[in-house]
C-alpha cells in the first residue's frame, strides 16, 4: 500500500479583472510567470500549477522570451498545464455553448502549444455551480472537478471528496477544498501544511493543499519554499509532495469511485451575483445569442454557396465573449471601469457577429441582378421556434410620400402576400411616413433563410392613423386572448388560466437591499419599500392585424417604469418590453408575478440543463427561462371553453423567458424576478459606506441609469409550455436577423431556402458551424427540459435525415460530411466518440 500523501498544488491565482482592468491583470501574469520561471530554476523538486489559457495568450505575445521558458518547464514536467479552459468564469450564468467555447478554446490552445490535456478541471473562485456542469465535463474529457465554494458554511456536502451528479444523470468525482483556500497568505504556509496532515491521518488517504499567493498572482516564495522544505524533513507520517491536480486525482481514484453522491447543482453562494450589474448580464445573453446565429449564418453560406468561412474573425469574437464571463466580470463584483471595458468588448464582440451576419447575406443572396426594388432577407437559425415574429425598420422610398397616405405590404419573393403591420420607427420625423417599421408574422425555416419583398399602395380616403396593415384575405386563426388590466396596463388575465386571481402581473416592486456587491451573507430579498404608481392611464400606441402595443407609464420618487405589452392575435406569446430609468441606490427592483397556483412548483433552466428550485422566498439563480406549474385555485374565475385550455382543477403552467434576469425567489405561488440591483460598485461588507443621508454622497452604485429589457411569457398545459420554452429563450436572445434593402437576385434563389430541420421543440441546437478541420458541418444539439425525446434532423444539402434518440438533457454533437454521412463526435475534439 502507498504511503499516504499530502499533494502540495502550488498556484499563484490571478483575476485577469476585479478591482483592476483587463490591462493590469495582464501585466500581472506577466510579472507572475517570470517569477513562477525564476523559482522553477532555482528550487528543483518546486512543480508550479497554472490554468486560463488567456494568461499564456497574453504572455505569447507580450514576452515571447518567457512564453518559450514556460514552454521548457512544462517539457520538464516542472510546469503543469492545469485545469484547460479559456478563463474561470462563472458557471451559472452563462449560456450552455458559452461553457463549451470555453473549455473549448482553453483545451485546444493548450494542446497546440504546449501538447498538454487536463484530466482535472478547476474554478475555485466560482459563486457556485450548475447542475449541468457534470455532462459538459465528462463529455469534454475530464475526470475530476475541484471547486473552493460554496464553502462549509453554505453548503453542507457529506465530504471533501464525493460524487458530483448532474441533473441529467451524468457522475463525476468532485473536490472541495478543505485545507484553507485557494492560496495562501505571506505567513500561514506551516500552519496548512500542519493541517493538512492532520487531515489525511484522519482519513487514511491523499489530501491536497493549495498554497502560493494569489487573487493578483503572486504564487510560490523563497521563505515558503524554505519552510516547506524543512517541514517535509521532519514529517514522518505521511509524505508531503510538490503535485498536481492530475496527480493527486489518481491518488484518490479508488476513493472516490466510492465516496457519497451529491446530487443537483451547488448553491448558494453570493446571492446579489445573480443580479448585480444588470447590463453585462443581459449583453452576455444578447452577445451569445447573436454569435450563435452569425456563426450559423457563416456556416451555411460556407456550405451552400462555398463562400469563405471567417474561422479566425469568429475564434476572435468568441474569444472576446467568453472573456467577460470570467466569473468576477459577469457576476458583477468588479470596479467600474471594468464594466465599461466589459460592455465595450461586448459591443466589439457583437460588431464583429453582424459583419459576419451580413456577409453571409448577400453570400446567399447571390449579388443584385433581377432584385425587388424594396427586398428583404430574413436569417433565422432557431429551428425550436419556427413560427415567430419579425420586426425591422426601412425607407418607404428613396424619397418621402409627400402627398397622400401609403402602405407597405409584404409579399415572399414567390408572391404570397404576407400580413403586417407598419409602426412607429426609432426616428421622430414629419416626412408623412418615410421610415417605417415593420412587423410580421411566419413560418420561418429552422435555420435557413427567408425572402421577401414590399410593396407600396396609396390608401385613398383614409387618414394617416388609420389602417396600419393589410391582412390578406383567409390569413391566419386567432387564439383566445389574454387581457391586459386598464388601469395599470399590467397583465390581468392569461388566456389558459381564465383570470389571474392573485393580482395584475409584472408589478414593478421596490425592495431594500442594503448588502455588498456580492451580496455576502444574505439569503433573502423580500422587504418591499416602493411600489411604482401609475403616471397616467395605459394606452395603445399601436394596433393592427399583427400586434397590439399597449403602453403604461408608472413611477416611483425619481425612477420610472415604462411597460410595453405587445399582444399577438396569432401567436399564444404575450411580449413585454421595459425601459427603465433607476435611481434608487442600495435598493433592487423586482417583477412580481403572482400565478394564483396551488401546489405550485417551479423548473428553472440552468447551464446544460434544468432543476427544480424551492418554493421558500430565498433568492436562487436561473438562466434564461423558467416554468411554474401547479393547479388553478377553484373559484379563481371563469375558465376558457374546454378543448382549448385546460379545464378547472386540471394542471397549468406559465413559462417566463428572459434576457439576462437570473435571480428571483418563488414562494406561495409568487415569482419575483430580480432585474436590477443598486449596490456599491466592488464593495465588500466590512467597508462602511455610512448612511443614506449622508449630505455628501461619494460612493458610485451600479446600474443607476437607463435600462432596456424584454420578458416573453406564455401558458397553458405544463408539457406543451415547457417544450416551448427553450425556443422562447433562443428567440429573446437572437430574434431573426432581417436585412431591409439587401439585394437578392430573384432569378437564381429561393423564396424560401432552408438548411436545417429539427423536429422537437424540445430539442435545441446549440450550435451549428464548421468542423475545427474545415471539412465537415458540426450540428451541437440539447434535449432542454428534462424528458426523453425522439426527434429528427434533416440537413437539406445533402438531402439527409436521421432520427436521433435523447435522454433527458443530453448533449450529442454531430459530424455531417459533405457526402451526407454522419456520426456522433466528442464534444471538443469532435473526432468519433
Amino acid at each position: 500500500m502507498a504511503p499516504i500523501s499530502v499533494h502540495l498544488i502550488c498556484n499563484a491565482h490571478l483575476d485577469p479583472v476585479w478591482q483592476w482592468r483587463w490591462d493590469e491583470g495582464a501585466s500581472e501574469a506577466l510579472a507572475t510567470f517570470r517569477t513562477a520561471a525564476d523559482m522553477l530554476d532555482e528550487h528543483p523538486g518546486l512543480i508550479f500549477c497554472h490554468n486560463e489559457a488567456v494568461l499564456y495568450q497574453w504572455t505569447e505575445r507580450l514576452d515571447p522570451a518567457l512564453f518559450e521558458a514556460i514552454r521548457r518547464h512544462v517539457r520538464a514536467g516542472r510546469w503543469a498545464i492545469s485545469g484547460g479552459w479559456f478563463i474561470q468564469p462563472d458557471v451559472n450564468l452563462p449560456g450552455t455553448e458559452s461553457l463549451v467555447r470555453t473549455i473549448a478554446e482553453g483545451r485546444r490552445y493548450f494542446r497546440d502549444r504546449f501538447d498538454a490535456a487536463p484530466r482535472v478541471a478547476y474554478n475555485f473562485d466560482s459563486f457556485g455551480h450548475g447542475g449541468g456542469l457534470p455532462q459538459i465535463l465528462r463529455r469534454a474529457g475530464y475526470e475530476m472537478y475541484i471547486h473552493m465554494r460554496p464553502q462549509a458554511g453554505e453548503l453542507t456536502l457529506p465530504a471533501d471528496l464525493y460524487r458530483w451528479r448532474g441533473v441529467d444523470g451524468t457522475v463525476i468525482p468532485a473536490y472541495r477544498i478543505a485545507i484553507g483556500l485557494y492560496h495562501t497568505e505571506h505567513d500561514n504556509i506551516e500552519d496548512r501544511l500542519r493541517e493538512g496532515v492532520e487531515l489525511a491521518l484522519k482519513l487514511g488517504r491523499d489530501v491536497p493543499v493549495f498554497w502560493g499567493l494569489g487573487n493578483h498572482g503572486g504564487g510560490a516564495t523563497r521563505r515558503d519554499l524554505a519552510a516547506i522544505d524543512a517541514f517535509a524533513a521532519r514529517e514522518t507520517r505521511v509524505r508531503v509532495v510538490h503535485s498536481t491536480p492530475d496527480r493527486f486525482s489518481d491518488a484518490v481514484r479508488e476513493a472516490a469511485a466510492v465516496a457519497p453522491v451529491v446530487d443537483g447543482d451547488l448553491q448558494r453562494c453570493f446571492t446579489g451575483c445573480y443580479t448585480s450589474l444588470s447590463r453585462l448580464k443581459r449583453q452576455a445573453v444578447a452577445g451569445l445569442g447573436r454569435l450563435a446565429q452569425s456563426e450559423a449564418a457563416a456556416t451555411v453560406s460556407f456550405w451552400l454557396r462555398g463562400a469563405d468561412f471567417p474561422a479566425d474573425e469568429l475564434r476572435q469574437a468568441w474569444n472576446i465573449h467568453i472573456f467577460n464571463d470570467f466569473h468576477d466580470v459577469l457576476a458583477g463584483s468588479c470596479i467600474e471601469p471594468a464594466e465599461r471595458d466589459a460592455l465595450d468588448q461586448y459591443g466589439r464582440s457583437g460588431d464583429i457577429a453582424r459583419s459576419i451576419a451580413l456577409r453571409a447575406a448577400a453570400a446567399l443572396n447571390r449579388g443584385s441582378l433581377s432584385s425587388p426594388s424594396l427586398p428583404v432577407t430574413v436569417l433565422h437559425a432557431n429551428p425550436s421556434l419556427r413560427r415567430v415574429p419579425v420586426e425591422f425598420e426601412c425607407m418607404a422610398d428613396h424619397r418621402p410620400f409627400w402627398k397622400g397616405t401609403w402602405r407597405m405590404r409584404l409579399y415572399r419573393a414567390d408572391g404570397r402576400e404576407i400580413a403586417c403591420q407598419e409602426e412607429q420607427p426609432e426616428s421622430l420625423l414629419p416626412f408623412n411616413n418615410w421610415r417605417r417599421r415593420i412587423s410580421f408574422i411566419d413560418d420561418l425555416p429552422g435555420v435557413g433563410v427567408s425572402r421577401y419583398y414590399l410593396k407600396a399602395f396609396e390608401i385613398k380616403g383614409l387618414g394617416p392613423a388609420q389602417d396600419q396593415g393589410h391582412m390578406p384575405k383567409g390569413h391566419g386563426t386567432p387564439i383566445a386572448a389574454s387581457r391586459l388590466d386598464p388601469r395599470s396596463g399590467l397583465i390581468a388575465a392569461l388566456a389558459a388560466f381564465g383570470r389571474s386571481p392573485a393580482g395584475p402581473m409584472f408589478e414593478p416592486l421596490v425592495v431594500e437591499d442594503t448588502g455588498d456587491a456580492w451580496g455576502a451573507g444574505l439569503g433573502s430579498y423580500r422587504k418591499v419599500v416602493g411600489r411604482f404608481k401609475p403616471s397616467c392611464r395605459p394606452f395603445v400606441i399601436e394596433q393592427g392585424p399583427v400586434r397590439a402595443i399597449t403602453r403604461s407609464v408608472r413611477a416611483f420618487k425619481a425612477s420610472r417604469v415604462v411597460m410595453d405589452a405587445i399582444t399577438y392575435p396569432s401567436w399564444p406569446v404575450i411580449e413585454l418590453r421595459f425601459r427603465v430609468t433607476w435611481n434608487e441606490e442600495r435598493r433592487r427592483l423586482k417583477l412580481r408575478v403572482p400565478t394564483g397556483l396551488s401546489a405550485a412548483k417551479l423548473l428553472a433552466e440552468v447551464p446544460g440543463g434544468a432543476i427544480f428550485r424551492p418554493a421558500d422566498g430565498e433568492e436562487h439563480v436561473h438562466g434564461r427561462w423558467l416554468v411554474i406549474e401547479g393547479t388553478e385555485i377553484r373559484g379563481a374565475g371563469k375558465t376558457p371553453p374546454r378543448g382549448t385550455f385546460p379545464s378547472r382543477g386540471s394542471p397549468l403552467a406559465i413559462g417566463v423567458a428572459s434576457s439576462g434576469q437570473h435571480g428571483f425567489d418563488f414562494k406561495d405561488g409568487e415569482l419575483r424576478l430580480s432585474v436590477l440591483r443598486s449596490s456599491a460598485y466592488c464593495h465588500e461588507r466590512g467597508f462602511d459606506l455610512g448612511t443614506r443621508s449622508s449630505p455628501c454622497p461619494q460612493w458610485k452604485f451600479a446600474d443607476i441609469g437607463v435600462h432596456e429589457f424584454r420578458l416573453l411569457v406564455t401558458a397553458g398545459v405544463p408539457a406543451s409550455v415547457k417544450a416551448m420554452m427553450p425556443g422562447l429563450a433562443d428567440h429573446l436572445a437572437a430574434p431573426p436577423a432581417a436585412y431591409a434593402h439587401l439585394p437578392y437576385d430573384a432569378d437564381q434563389v429561393p423564396a424560401v431556402e432552408p438548411f436545417l430541420a429539427l423536429r422537437r421543440s424540445s430539442v435545441r441546437l446549440l450550435a451549428c458551424k464548421r468542423s475545427w478541420d474545415g471539412e465537415a458541418l458540426i450540428v451541437r444539439l440539447q434535449e432542454a427540459v428534462g424528458k426523453k425525446t425522439a426527434a429528427a434532423l434533416k440537413i437539406f444539402q445533402p438531402a439527409v435525415e436521421f432520427s436521433l434518440s435523447f435522454a433527458p438533457f443530453e448533449i450529442k454533437t454531430l459530424r455531417v460530411e459533405r457526402d451526407g454521412r454522419w456520426r456522433a463526435v466528442r464534444l471538443i475534439e469532435e473526432d468519433p466518440a
